[in-house]
């Protein structure tokens, strides 16, 4: 399989992973841990992420598309499947406030 069906693709630090042939490197290309990559496209926002299967070839799993409007944080993602590339999972929006942000800061909290 590695030889016709893949290729290698260098991320952004340098390190060289193996992806199926008819992967696109996007903008930025980085390994999140050892069984997962990310593949940013600057423009869109769209983030693709891939994890290693059993053959040591990073597979597409699905997709993030994150957007900010104000002070309001937009993320939906779809999910690859077999027979289907993707499908919705969900989408969700946080609001951030400044001052909630410091109050948890000073008692301790984690988001």
């Amino acid at each position: 399989m590695h030889n016709k069906e893949t290729q290698i693709v260098e991320t952004a630090l340098g390190q060289w992973l193996r992806f199926p042939k008819g992967f696109r490197r996007s903008s930025c290309l980085v390994e999140v841990s050892s069984h997962i990559s990310l593949n940013i496209d600057s423009k869109t926002g769209k983030v693709q992420v891939h994890k290693k299967d059993h053959d040591q070839v990073y597979q597409y799993l699905g997709e993030v598309f994150i957007t900010a409007i104000h002070n309001q944080i937009h993320c939906s993602t779809l999910q690859a499947h077999i027979s289907d590339r993707s499908e919705s999972l969900f989408t969700a929006a946080h609001q951030v406030s400044m001052i909630d942000n410091a109050k948890s800061v000073e008692k301790g909290e984690s988001a």
